[in-house]
């Protein structure tokens, strides 16, 4: 089961299995056709929704085409299975976690990040408009609402030793996946859990006013990728039509990163014909999470800090999220990325 599945992932959706195909077609006698795209099927980490904005972007402009590779996104049945998915080969790429990479290293599943989709952290810590919390130093005495996953138990216990605090100082509460409800009903101060592009904008929606959001790093949690592209290690090495599809989506990707970014307008646009949230909704989120686009200094667009992967990592084993420590080499590359 995976450390850090979010609440998000509990929706089913259809899929479709998928393989990558390429070929070149020769006609007539000695004039030979221009090779076929190569087509690659990406399992979606939850339903289309602004985290995907730079995907669709490219899609909906043509840039992973004009790359020479035909994508196409699905989510799948079960949006949580989207490494062993890949590990399988029932699909080429997935969209998800850089906490469930070390996991998955941990397991020895043969599958490794090949680039960074969204490079900063979108999880924290969302207290209503109007509660106690206004400051971090405010959750003592506090109830936090999260949905019982370990990483949010990590997090919580990451913020009372930056505050010295004792585990009664904090008051805990599992609410399962209704962290927006309980927020909005008083039933907790503030949840551990809600994207700050997402989860928060629907409480100010809600309430008219903004909710105080506390990102990770002021939670004292190391810098990560919230969203990375996966591949299949295997695959990688033995495959080298597979290996140049996956350079060709990911250089389509960082164009799609690019061209959203400077058209916020049109990613608006897309985003209304790809997902269910509504126009108010979407006119908000969609430039916060074009702003979570942007790769910490020095790194280039959809590249990893492989020093910010080491840091993730050790803060997981010390919070006791790994059994062991993993390898950063292992589950995450620049090789596919260029210019790195």
């Amino acid at each position: 089961m995976s450390i850090l599945t979010h609440h998000r992932r509990l929706l089913v959706f259809a899929a479709v299995a998928a393989v990558v195909a390429t070929a070149l077609a020769a006609v007539g006698g000695t004039t030979k056709a221009a090779p076929r795209a190569a087509s690659l099927k990406v399992a979606l980490d939850w339903f289309p929704n602004p985290d995907h904005v730079a995907l669709y972007y490219a899609l909906d402009k043509g840039l992973f085409k004009g790359q020479g590779v035909d994508v196409s996104m699905k989510t799948p049945s079960d949006p949580s299975a989207g490494l062993k998915l890949v590990a399988t080969n029932k699909f080429d790429l997935a969209v998800y976690y850089e906490g469930d990479m070390f996991y998955a290293g941990q397991q020895g599943l043969p599958v490794i990040a090949v680039g960074a989709l969204i490079p900063t952290p979108l999880n924290s810590m969302i207290a209503k408009p109007g509660s106690k919390i206004r400051a971090l130093k405010d959750v003592k005495g506090a109830t936090i609402g999260n949905a019982g996953l370990p990483f949010d138990g990590a997090v919580l216990q990451t913020i009372r030793q930056q505050l010295h605090l004792g585990t009664n100082d904090v008051k805990s509460v599992n609410v399962g996946f209704n962290l927006v409800p309980a927020l909005l009903t008083g039933k907790v101060d503030a949840i551990i859990g809600g994207y700050w592009n997402i989860e928060a904008v629907k409480v100010k929606n809600v309430t008219g006013k903004q909710p105080v959001v506390f990102k990770m790093n002021q939670l004292g949690v190391p810098h990560y990728d919230e969203l990375v592209i996966v591949a299949n290690k295997n695959r990688l090495k033995s495959d080298s039509a597979y290996a140049s599809a996956v350079r060709s989506f990911l250089a389509g990707m960082v164009k799609g990163v690019d061209g959203a970014r400077k058209n916020q307008s049109a990613s608006i646009a897309i985003l209304k014909k790809k997902s269910e949230y509504k126009t108010k909704d979407l006119t908000a989120m969609v430039p916060l999470t074009l702003k979570a686009l942007v790769s910490p200094s020095g790194v280039k667009t959809g590249c990893f800090s492989t020093a910010d992967w080491q840091t993730f990592g050790s803060w997981m084993l010390k919070n006791k999220l790994l059994k062991k420590r993993v390898s950063v080499a292992a589950i995450q590359t620049n090789a596919y990325m260029a210019g790195c």
